[in-house]
């Protein structure tokens, strides 16, 4: 489940949205983030929001390599507070992650047999809430700061359109409270589940999936 996302590539779009001031020195985003690309992520620093790139699939501190052998570009909300990968950096290490549009294979419904994007129908950018870590590399000493979305339940047009995750939005007016992470980890999970944003999408079919077949199982994602 979101494995593909577009990318707040234009660097007066993140000025804009998040009120911040952006790095003397940083790459401008690639359109589309894939798992193990840098994506700019927005955390709560000392002196207000700023923005830090980051590896798109979180490295646990723990891990002996920087590409673990399980997808870690998605933690389920359902799963936080016990998969060994989530449960510290969910704790305290919360984040905001820019998307214009997320992108899903769909193999089911009316738009069976096709990745789409999915985005807000206003074309505002959405913030998804996402949590964050620090893995040092032992041979080299390189540390690489990694992030995950966290993803939950869909909206039901989510649902209707063939996707049976989404990522989890947050408003603007509840930016500070996750960023601050004040709440012990249950009361996150309940704040997530209960103070999502609620979104009006638009859906637009992409490419074609390759090999699809209706009888396909549902909904193949990496959590």
């Amino acid at each position: 489940m979101c494995a593909r996302y577009g990318s707040a590539d234009e660097f007066n779009l993140l000025i804009r949205t998040y009120h911040l001031e952006l790095p003397e020195v940083m790459v401008l985003p690639q359109e589309i983030i894939y798992p193990h690309t840098p994506a700019p992520v927005i955390v709560r620093g000392r002196e207000g929001l700023g923005v830090r790139m980051m590896n798109y699939s979180l490295i646990p501190s723990w891990s002996d390599v920087r590409k673990p052998k399980f997808a870690t570009y998605n933690a389920r909300i359902e799963e936080v507070l016990n998969k060994p990968s989530w449960r510290e950096p969910f704790k305290s290490r919360h984040c905001l992650v820019p998307v214009k549009f997320f992108i899903e294979s769909v193999y089911e419904g009316p738009y069976a047999g096709h990745n789409i994007a999915i985005a807000a129908k206003d074309q505002h950018l959405l913030s998804a809430a996402g949590i964050w870590d620090s893995w040092t590399d032992r041979r080299t000493g390189e540390v690489v700061e990694s992030v995950a979305i966290l993803t939950g339940l869909p909206p039901e047009d989510v649902l209707a359109a063939g996707h049976d995750r989404c990522p989890i939005f947050l408003a603007d007016a509840h930016w500070e409270e996750w960023l601050s992470a004040h709440k012990t980890a249950q009361q996150s999970v309940d704040f997530l589940k209960n103070t999502r944003e609620v979104i009006e999408f638009s859906f637009t079919e992409r490419e074609v999936l390759k090999n699809h077949s209706r009888q396909m199982s549902l909904f193949e994602d990496g959590e």
